[in-house]
C-alpha cells in the first residue's frame, strides 16, 4: 500500500490552470499575472454569488485552486451586491496595480478555463443569479463556444 501524499498531483493540476489563463491573456510567460487575475476573478465571483453555489463550485476545483478560491472567504452577507461595472472593479482591484491586463481580458481567460474545466450546469447557474448587467458582460466576455441562446 503507497503511504505518500502526491502533493505533485496537486501543484500539476493548479499550474495547468494558471498556465491555460496565461495563454489566454496573451501573456504565456507572466503565470503570475494569470494567478492574480484567477484569484481576483474567483473571489470577486465567489463574493457576489450565494454561499450555495460557491459549494457547489468549488468542489468542482483542483484542491490548490479551492484553496485559493476559499482564502479569505467570510460567507456572512453574501452575496455581495454589486453591478458590472463594481464587478470589474473589484477583479482590478483584487489584481493589484502590477498586473498589467484588463479587468474584462482577466474575467475572459478566467471564464474560459472555467468553461473549460467545470460542468457548464453549474456555471450557467451562478450566471442565472448576477445582476442582468454582469449577465451581460459575462456573455459578452465567455467563449464563444459556451454562449448561450
Amino acid at each position: 500500500m503507497d503511504t505518500h501524499v502526491n502533493f505533485e498531483k496537486f501543484c500539476n493540476e493548479a499550474q495547468l490552470w494558471v498556465h491555460e489563463i496565461a495563454r489566454d491573456m496573451r501573456a504565456p510567460e507572466r503565470t503570475d499575472w494569470a494567478l492574480h487575475a484567477l484569484r481576483a476573478v474567483m473571489h470577486t465571483l465567489r463574493d457576489r454569488t450565494t454561499v450555495q453555489e460557491v459549494f457547489h463550485l468549488s468542489a468542482q476545483m483542483p484542491t490548490l485552486i479551492r484553496g485559493f478560491y476559499f482564502e479569505g472567504y467570510d460567507p456572512r452577507n453574501k452575496p455581495v451586491k454589486m453591478n458590472a461595472e463594481e464587478f470589474l472593479a473589484s477583479v482590478k482591484n483584487r489584481m493589484g496595480p502590477g498586473v498589467e491586463v484588463p479587468a474584462g481580458e482577466a474575467v475572459r481567460a478566467v471564464m474560459s478555463v472555467l468553461y473549460d474545466k467545470v460542468s457548464r450546469g453549474e456555471l450557467d447557474d451562478i450566471r442565472g443569479s448576477m445582476p442582468k448587467d454582469i449577465q451581460k458582460i459575462w456573455d459578452h466576455l465567455m467563449p464563444e463556444e459556451s454562449e448561450t441562446d
